[in-house]
């Protein structure tokens, strides 16, 4: 009896840790940890800043996260909490496998996972996973879109993992980094010192077939008054070579791209080897229902007079956002916009093409790339328990530059000229679209996408989807 019992114990005890790791591996996690861009917290969170609502928590360094440390306080000190779902995402005639899951342990320390398993790679938003030869249940593309360990707690921040960041003011007008890029592994540390935030992050992002290893670097510092106001400086640097190892060089939190090359202090010397950008960017609320965002951002400047002398001009790109909210209620929200996006025709390229930004054939930053501009008009509604409703429409102009097409290719020149570049391309185009959460892991989503070239091409696409999910949790 003694010698069944103590076996029945061990056998509990690696079934419980293979639950965990099971969980760990296949699933995710939730707190201070980014929140996947299709989950119900990421969409809903966006509007009700745009209502003026949570801006102590708003931040020009997203994505977007789970508030890790005011979740926690919940918990003992020593208790492991561990929440994850897995979840079957189907789009037209696309369907993806998912797990997510996040576990917190003595209040500051947290993992997340968040993988994808596809059978076209094509119909899901970010996926940069590679298509295999061969598939197995009609599946033959996997990929982990976030994944990572981290440290949180009151002033501080560290993070090592997988995903994306999106630097900037405003919902949907990033310039260089967004929350739409492929994802890339990297290192990040924050810091909170109530009204000055500062952020740092280091990743690698690719090789290229050629073997040259590509990297990024960002650092950027904002002010907040928690309220009505944020005002950030941030520097975004893409560095490459030929098996070209991490720079050390880059690893200092506040220094800077220029000091740190001129002074040739890079595992590569010279100053042909990296691009960075700079950009100030602006969040403003007034009267608790407008709310005005910018982003303005330089990639090479042009001060000499021998260069203004030739036509030369700065590489440059900005974007403005008006939010107005003249809904907003304890049943239901309703906000309507209008933004602007202009990248000039060099912007995000460089002399040496493997420093453009982009990532695994994808801008870092504004979707539709660069050479190019954008007018938006839209109208958000979201009731605040299970329904969200989006219209917009527009005009967009893009020239034969744009990074979307020419992903590796180095800019022409800084001399001034037509802009958008070459032969334009101009397009019309009308989003419509619904997500109802019939039950909190059960959705429906339907839209319709409209887009006319001025040339008379049109193309007209309707969307429907469902995402059904089975949630798990608990505490040890």
């Amino acid at each position: 009896m003694i010698i069944q019992y103590q076996h029945t114990i061990k056998i509990t005890q690696r079934t419980l840790i293979l639950i965990i790791v099971w969980y760990l591996i296949m699933l995710t996690v939730l707190d201070a940890q980014p929140i996947p861009n299709e989950f119900f917290q990421f969409k809903s969170q966006k509007l009700l800043y745009d209502a003026g609502e949570n801006w102590e928590t708003l931040t020009l360094f997203g994505p977007i996260r789970y508030q890790h440390v005011n979740a926690s306080k919940k918990l003992g000190a020593d208790s492991l909490y561990i929440k994850a779902r897995a979840g079957v995402y189907s789009k037209n005639n696309g369907v993806a496998v998912y797990g997510f899951g996040h576990f917190t342990y003595q209040k500051y320390f947290y993992g997340y996972l968040y993988p994808r398993i596809v059978d076209d790679p094509n119909t899901f938003q970010r996926y940069s996973g590679i298509p295999r030869d061969i598939s197995r249940g009609g599946f033959n593309s996997g990929e982990t879109d976030l994944s990572g360990i981290g440290f949180q707690n009151s002033w501080v921040t560290l993070q090592v993992g997988r995903g994306r960041e999106s630097w900037g003011a405003g919902n949907d007008i990033q310039l260089a980094l967004s929350e739409d890029s492929p994802a890339y592994d990297y290192a990040m540390l924050g810091s909170d010192y109530e009204n000055l935030r500062v952020n740092y992050i280091h990743g690698f992002l690719e090789t290229t077939a050629e073997g040259i290893n590509r990297y990024i670097t960002a650092r950027g510092m904002e002010w907040t008054n928690k309220k009505s106001l944020i005002i950030g400086l941030s520097e975004t640097n893409i560095y490459s070579g030929q098996d070209r190892p991490l720079d050390v060089g880059y690893i200092n939190p506040i220094s800077s791209h220029l000091e740190v090359e001129w002074n040739e202090r890079l595992n590569i010397l010279g100053e042909g080897n990296a691009n960075a950008v700079w950009e100030i960017s602006m969040d403003c609320l007034i009267k608790e229902r407008i709310r005005l965002s910018g982003n303005y951002l330089i990639d090479d400047f042009t001060f000499d007079d021998v260069e203004k002398e030739k036509g030369k001009e700065h590489g440059k790109a900005y974007s403005i956002r008006l939010a107005y909210t003249p809904v907003r209620s304890e049943h239901s929200i309703l906000t309507t916009y209008l933004s602007f996006m202009y990248v000039g025709t060099p912007t995000f390229r460089h002399g040496m093409g493997t420093n453009n930004f982009v990532q695994r054939g994808f801008p870092l930053g504004w979707q539709r790339g660069s050479d190019g501009q954008e007018l938006t008009v839209g109208l958000n509604y979201f009731n605040r328990a299970n329904l969200i409703a989006s219209i917009s429409g527009g005009m967009l102009q893009r020239g034969e530059e744009s990074i979307t097409s020419r992903i590796f290719d180095p800019y022409a020149d800084y001399i001034k000229g037509i802009f958008p570049s070459g032969t334009i391309s101009e397009t019309l185009f009308f989003d419509t679209n619904i997500q109802w959460w019939w039950k909190p892991n059960l959705s429906f989503m339907s839209g319709i996408q409209w887009d006319a070239i001025f040339s008379g091409i049109s193309e007209v696409t309707f969307n429907i989807g469902i995402d059904v999910y089975w949630p798990a949790g608990f505490t040890i």
